[in-house]
């Protein structure tokens, strides 16, 4: 039977726009111009007659018949890639792309390359450290090491750890040969790290003054960051006392000039790997992965 197909350029940028809810993004995808997408998106609406999107500026917002259409496409340009995937992928079979959390990709990922490279020599690892979720489907991420709640039983992501925050201060701060308390940093500040993800509870000091039993909390100044590089600096340059992951109080930069306070462990989300079905066809993905989750729980 002939198969009745409107031009594939249409298909593709009305999924892309359709799922990403964003002409925009759509176009950053395909690399193309947004115009151009609206233009192929217009074709595809002219070619079935109907209206696939309702807009209002640039908002873009799925009609009732464009809705039932899109799963079936984003299926089946899935198993178009997936048809493709073995050929395509052979141009770059010992390249593997992961996208992580600034956090992870520094502190834990980055001071182990060397460990990696020497194992497999012929591999390349490219890593995109963001705090946004990379979207997996139509993308070229292989891996993606995530935090959040940790993978439900039956979950196809791969559970990496719990992350832990404790409280950390320069050692210069604190009286000499004294236990590291907090009482003893009263004229120092409090350093907070404010995370991009909203949907996740970060840790805080007044937490941390409640699990430990100080009722002092409201006597000390405090500051915050975005990101915990920057508050890992303030830390080191004796600005205050900062809440740090385990991750980086075991990694390498936090050295003999830094100690950890008497305190409780804050616990946080988890650490997992979540991998594409199609990127695990290709060897290197395979053993990145196994090196991960080996390196880990060593």
């Amino acid at each position: 039977m002939k198969r009745r197909l409107p031009p594939l350029n249409a298909i593709r940028a009305f999924e892309a726009a359709a799922r990403l809810e964003s002409i925009s993004e759509a176009a950053e995808e395909l690399s193309v111009t947004p115009t151009a997408i609206s233009h192929q998106i217009r074709h595809l609406e002219n070619l079935l007659d109907i209206k696939l999107f309702e807009r209002s500026g640039r908002n873009i917002v799925l009609t009732d018949q464009g809705g039932r259409m899109l799963p079936d496409i984003t299926r089946g340009m899935d198993s178009l890639a997936a048809a493709f995937e073995e050929t395509y992928g052979n141009i770059d079979t010992n390249t593997v792309n992961i996208s992580t959390t600034r956090e992870f990709a520094r502190y834990w990922l980055q001071p182990r390359l060397g460990a990696f490279y020497e194992a497999f020599p012929a591999l390349t690892l490219n890593i995109y450290a963001s705090e946004t979720v990379a979207d997996m489907s139509g993308s070229e991420i292989d891996v993606a090491v995530r935090y959040g709640l940790k993978p439900p039983d039956g979950s196809d992501e791969l559970g990496l750890y719990q992350e832990y925050y404790v409280a950390a201060v320069c050692r210069s701060l604190l009286p000499p040969d004294r236990a590291p308390r907090i009482e003893a940093l009263t004229a120092k500040r409090l350093i907070d790290v404010r995370w991009e993800n909203s949907a996740l509870i970060a840790p805080s000091w007044k937490i941390w003054f409640g699990e430990a039993g100080q009722t002092n909390f409201d006597s000390f100044r405090r500051m915050s960051f975005d990101a915990y590089n920057l508050a890992f600096d303030a830390l080191k340059r004796g600005h205050g006392a900062a809440l740090l992951s385990r991750t980086i109080v075991k990694s390498s930069e936090f050295d003999a000039d830094l100690v950890q306070l008497e305190g409780p462990q804050l616990p946080g989300y988890f650490y997992r790997v979540i991998r594409s079905p199609a990127a695990m066809r290709k060897r290197a993905v395979r053993q990145f992965v196994d090196w991960l989750v080996e390196t880990v729980t060593d």
